[in-house]
């Protein structure tokens, strides 16, 4: 069984291989080391050149062939949802598309900047790796700002940036799906907010938004990473999630009788997809344990779960004590844990409470709930891995090198490349 649905008969295979293409491997090389070279002082420069070296020839090829599967109908949708210009009309209630997926079509927005010097699937390609970079890179100043030092910020951000999950993500579905940095953006402008005041309540309304605009889904998550903030952060923390969940109100009210169409399946359906498309700990679907049908143990980056649990193992000892630092480590564990159990779909009660909530019937793919259990992981792990007296590049030297034997040892996981045939 592959983590994807079965490839089409129309797919033309590219070859991508050193030996197939050179040039592509060389250019590709090139750029990711002078990143790496010249961004020596910058986790940007830096998360873009690995991104780029991780994923070679990707860069090199963003304009010869299709990065992943094609076509695939969530692929091939994108496109033509992006060729026919649905995008523009995005808040117009009676357009086709927008009744068909929603308001929420940022992404192809992003696609168009992409697009003034790319060809359409070309400038999907390149959403993809910028979607990579931003993930590790916000993702590590989503660590850093909760109390790792800059050096490490990145070591412990690595699987939030390159994850597995992305990769599969860009392989066989749309775009949006490997765009997790809004969710980060929106979760770091709340701690950045519970950290220097109400300057930053209007980034955290803009970040909400523009996580919700991007992909519907995050607009959910982002919810779940607000509660958690309602529970554990100060007022203006909380003024801020209050005031971002007040700023998507009209956004999400407006959709409203878009998505309520005799184009969108039944609840039945939804119900069937969500039962599919889940954290599966204990096996499923053919596979032993696994997060939407990627191998659990390779999805899990094992630095950052270890050192998390050892993080967890520390609070608990501090329990007594009760210390702030210890509260908060706790009470992330404890959101961790829930987000999980959420991300196994119907098989758990808490998925029942859930999908009663209003319009959440249309929720189909509870595994999405497992990326905030990573991102707490990576907060989580920060610190303990600071603490290792060794160069925070042994520990990313490790990362990376079980990233490739898994990524590249499974041509499922990994994207491959497709002729294009428009």
């Amino acid at each position: 069984m592959t983590p994807g649905p079965p490839t089409s008969p129309l797919e033309v295979p590219f070859p991508a291989g050193w030996q197939d293409q050179p040039a592509a491997w060389g250019a590709t090389v090139v750029v990711a080391l002078a990143l790496l070279w010249f961004g020596r002082r910058s986790a940007l420069l830096t998360a873009a050149g690995g991104v780029a070296l991780l994923t070679a020839p990707a860069l090199g090829l963003v304009s010869q062939a299709v990065w992943g599967h094609y076509p695939t109908i969530d692929k091939a949708g994108s496109l033509h949802f992006y060729g026919m210009g649905a995008h523009w009309h995005a808040f117009d209630v009676t357009a086709p598309a927008t009744q068909l997926i929603g308001m929420s079509m940022g992404h192809l927005f992003v696609t168009a900047l992409f697009d003034l010097v790319l060809p359409a699937f070309g400038a999907m390609n390149a959403q993809a790796l910028l979607n990579l970079t931003l993930g590790w890179w916000l993702g590590a100043c989503l660590v850093e700002a909760t109390g790792t030092p800059r050096r490490w910020a990145l070591v412990a951000a690595f699987p939030l940036g390159v994850g597995l999950h992305a990769l599969r993500d860009i392989n066989w579905y749309t775009i949006e799906k490997s765009g997790l940095w809004p969710l980060v953006l929106y979760a770091l402008t709340l701690v950045r907010a519970h950290q220097r005041g109400r300057g930053w309540i209007a980034a955290a309304v803009a970040a909400y938004f523009l996580a919700f605009f991007y992909n519907a889904y995050w607009g959910v998550l982002g919810a779940a990473v607000g509660a958690v903030v309602l529970v554990g952060g100060n007022r203006n923390a909380r003024l801020a999630v209050l005031a971002s969940v007040l700023g998507v109100v009209p956004f999400v009210l407006a959709q409203l009788p878009a998505l309520n169409n005799a184009q969108l399946p039944p609840p039945e359906a939804f119900a069937e997809r969500a039962a599919l498309d889940v954290l599966a700990p204990w096996g499923g679907e053919g596979f032993g344990p696994n997060w939407n049908r990627i191998p659990l143990l390779a999805a899990l980056d094992v630095p950052v779960t270890l050192a998390a649990g050892v993080a967890v193992v520390l609070a608990l000892r501090e329990a007594r004590s009760s210390t702030p630092s210890s509260r908060s480590r706790l009470g992330l564990a404890l959101a961790a844990v829930l987000a999980a159990v959420l991300a196994c779909g119907p098989a758990t009660p808490l998925w029942s409470a859930f999908v009663h909530l209003p319009g959440m019937w249309r929720f189909a793919k509870p595994e999405t709930f497992f990326h905030l259990t990573i991102g707490a992981s990576c907060i989580l792990a920060g610190p303990v891995l600071a603490r290792l007296r060794i160069p925070p590049w042994t520990v990313l030297a490790v990362q990376a090198a079980l990233w490739l034997l898994h990524a590249r040892g499974s041509t499922a996981l990994y994207p491959q490349f497709s002729a294009w045939v428009g």
